[in-house]
């Protein structure tokens, strides 16, 4: 069965505010079914603690020279599929193999090919697949 975002929650960690807008609207296209669009760090804490994605997307390089590796390292621990977008090569984040990265300027197709890699990378570690 191909993973589908229809009536998915996607938690979305983006900074820059026209990026982010452009980038939810791609996710809604996509048909994801709620998007936490989180502009920080805090943000996306507090989005958690509400309920849980069933899929996140992360800008790595957050303002104040903050990352959200941390956050990402923990999601995937929790089973939770997660694509880093990086405005950087992706060979130059500390990440292991298996994270999936997506390189900015983020497209319609680059963007859902890495939302499937992610969602089918984590199902394939998943107990139950």
């Amino acid at each position: 069965m191909t993973w589908t975002p229809s009536g998915k929650r996607i938690l979305y960690l983006e900074d820059e505010a026209i990026i982010a807008l452009d980038t939810t609207d791609t996710l809604r296209d996509m048909g994801f079914g709620t998007i936490d669009l989180c502009h920080s760090l805090e943000m996306a804490e507090a989005a958690l603690s509400s309920a849980a994605p069933d899929l996140a997307l992360l800008d790595v390089n957050l303002s104040h020279g903050r990352t959200s590796l941390d956050l990402g390292r923990r999601l995937r621990e929790a089973g939770v599929p997660v694509v880093f977008a990086t405005g950087y090569s992706a060979d130059s984040l500390p990440l292991d193999e298996t994270a999936v990265v997506v390189e900015k300027p983020l497209t319609p197709a680059s963007l859902e090919r890495a939302l499937h890699q992610a969602a089918d990378s984590a199902g394939s570690r998943a107990p139950d697949a």
